[in-house]
């Protein structure tokens, strides 16, 4: 097996475990630690943003994955992929603590 095969499997890999948990938020199993005072339908909402938050970060690492099998001798351009993918990851990532926080600030009234 190729270097860039091993390259594409590790990242297809590392997208599994990002499926498996956007698939537990749409089951509306999201642990709230303490009282959060979000009432049912807040907690819907939230584990729907999030599971689909989830399901970007999983495809963005799919594509790379995808990316880094099929240009496997243009280093440049692999270079370029890896940076996309870190950005929009991280930029996911981001927007998933943008969303947690906004929830708890309305559920607590906007005191937080």
């Amino acid at each position: 097996m190729a270097t860039h095969h091993l390259a594409a499997l590790v990242f297809a890999l590392m997208a599994v475990p990002s499926f498996v948990f956007a698939r537990w938020l749409a089951g509306g199993r999201l642990p709230l630690a303490g009282d959060s005072g979000m009432n049912v339908r807040d907690k819907a909402l939230l584990d729907s943003r999030l599971a689909r938050l989830m399901r970007m970060m999983g495809l963005a690492m799919l594509a790379t994955a995808l990316a880094v099998g099929l240009l496997c001798g243009d280093e440049r351009r692999l270079a370029v992929v890896v940076v996309v993918m870190v950005l929009a990851v991280n930029g996911l990532a981001a927007a998933c603590i943008w969303v947690v926080a906004s929830a708890r600030r309305r559920a607590g009234g906007g005191r937080r």
